[in-house]
Formats: structure tokens, sequence, C-alpha cells
């Protein structure tokens, strides 16, 4: 009878370690998810980030580049509010700009060059970390984009970004890749440029004018180093 009890106590024990294993496991498991999120979010916080940077360089007249990603942020607490249990920290490289070199590996198709316009190419690699308390790194995320850079407002704007997913696919660069052709479905996704009549001393001159085309379309490579030769769905 002794030795069935102690049986029982030594399963029981076993059966409290194994719980506790397994609870533990699971917090370990739902905090990485919650910390993925947060890096998730973290990743738009810094797209914003590094498209504002670039837009500020352009209005401060730095319009042909090298443009500069914005400086690593330090560890920063997750939530608006202390005590938070995880922490972020986000980078941005750029990873290549069409006015930086002639060559490269990717081609930009139909940039607009009318000097209204002086539209480029800038692509970017984002990255966010999201630690816990002690500092320990619980989930990484990553985003590859490409940005359509102008000379005038809204100055940059996403042309492409790749999918979360576990391979490095390559980064597309959605624009100017469709003319209005039939080939295309009649999409055109290029910037047009017009010169509109304008007359101060006597506006109603312009009245009926139409817009006269201005574009001035070019194709050039430039050096992407994210622009690994993989398979991409849009």
């Amino acid at each position: 009878m002794y030795l069935y009890g102690l049986f029982c106590l030594v399963v029981a024990t076993l059966l409290g370690l194994t719980w506790l294993e397994v609870t533990a496991a699971g917090i370990v498991t739902s905090a990485r998810h919650v910390a993925v999120r947060y890096a998730g979010v973290a990743l738009e916080r810094a797209q914003d980030d590094v498209m504002e940077s670039i837009a500020t360089q352009i209005a401060a007249g730095n319009t042909n580049g090298p443009f500069v990603a914005p400086t690593p942020g330090p560890l920063v607490p997750a939530c608006s509010s202390p005590p938070c249990a995880f922490s972020i920290a986000t980078s941005v490289a750029l990873a290549g700009q069409t006015q930086a070199a002639t060559n490269g590996n990717v081609v930009a198709l139909n940039q607009q060059q009318n000097a209204g316009v002086g539209e480029q190419r800038v692509a970017a690699i984002l990255t966010a970390t999201a630690s816990n308390a002690a500092g320990a790194v619980l989930a990484t995320a990553s985003r590859r984009i490409v940005f359509r850079v102008f000379l005038v407002p809204p100055y940059v704007a996403l042309s492409s970004a790749d999918e979360p997913t576990a391979e490095r696919s390559n980064v597309e660069d959605f624009a100017g890749t469709c003319d209005g052709s039939a080939a295309c479905g009649g999409v055109d996704n290029r910037i047009h440029a017009l010169v509109r009549c304008s007359n101060p001393v006597a506006p109603d001159a312009c009245a009926g004018v139409p817009d006269l085309p201005a574009d001035a379309f070019a194709s050039n490579s430039w050096q992407n180093a994210d622009a690994a030769s993989s398979s991409w769905s849009r």
C-alpha cells in the first residue's frame, strides 16, 4: 500500500513537472508570436521613417542623391506606457539608387525625366528586432522595398515591397512597367508630364487650351543590391 502511494506520488509529480514544462513552452511560444507582431508593426513605422527621411533630403536640395538612410535607433519600449515586456530596434540600409551608378543588375523602366518630375528609384532593406526585458531577441523581421522618388511633392512613393516569406525574394519594381498597351490590359503605370496654359495677366486666354504632353521617359540600369534571381508572386 505504501509503495502504491509512493508510486502515485511520483506519477503525480512527473505529471506536474510535465504540465509546467508544457505551460512554460506555451508562454515562450506566445511571447514570440506577440514579438513577431510587434516587429511587423515596427517595419511599417520604419518604412514611413525612411520615406520621410528621403523626402526631407530632397526638399532640402539634395535632389540627385546619394541619399542617406536614417540612423539606426536604440531599443525602445514597444508599449505606449510602462511596464513593457518587449523592446524594439529598427534599422534601414539603402540597397541602391538610380543616380549612384549607370550600370547595375536591374532596370528602372520609363522614369519620367521631365524637369518638373525628375523620377528616380531607391531600394532599401528594413529590419526590426523585438527583444524581451532581459535583452534576449525573440523575433526579427525584414522587408525589402523600392521607392519612386521625385523632385516635387510628395517626393517619395512606394513602388514595390516583398512578401513576408522565408525566401529572400527578388524585389520587383512595378513602376513604369506598363504603357497602356493591349499587352498590359490597358494599364499605364507611368507618370505623365503635361504643360498647362497659364496667363496671369489674361486668364481667359487659356480657356479651352488643352494641356500639352511633355513626357521625357528614360529607362536605366541600376544596382539594387537585393535583386537576387528568384521567384516572386505579385
